[in-house]
């Protein structure tokens, strides 16, 4: 039982400063460079605000919310409460930080 305490110690021990080696070391390296990503996840690259009253189609059904084809641009979005069929005209109408408010042409 003596060495079975003194094995269980060590184990406990080197476990742990593997664990902070890796934790601090890991995200440095040049293997964990490559497996973290910089960019965000979902960003579209453009200004929401540029969307105001330009016109699309609507890729999904709209009831109230989906996705529309805007410019080039696939965009989540709201409608301002009504529903809207797939692919009918729409027009941006508002953006309210990351919310694009839509309404049927």
């Amino acid at each position: 039982t003596n060495y079975g305490n003194i094995f269980l110690m060590l184990a406990l021990v080197s476990t742990t400063v593997f664990t902070v080696c890796f934790v601090v070391w890991f995200p440095k390296s040049a293997m964990g460079q490559k497996l973290s990503s910089t960019s965000a996840v979902g960003d579209l690259g453009i200004d929401l605000s540029e969307l105001i009253n330009q016109s699309g189609s609507a890729y999904t059904d709209l009831r109230p919310s989906g996705k529309a084809v805007i410019g080039d641009e696939r965009v989540d979005v709201v409608t301002e409460g009504s529903y809207i069929e797939k692919d009918q005209p729409i027009k941006v109408v508002a953006v309210e930080g990351k919310r694009v408010v839509v309404r049927e042409i």
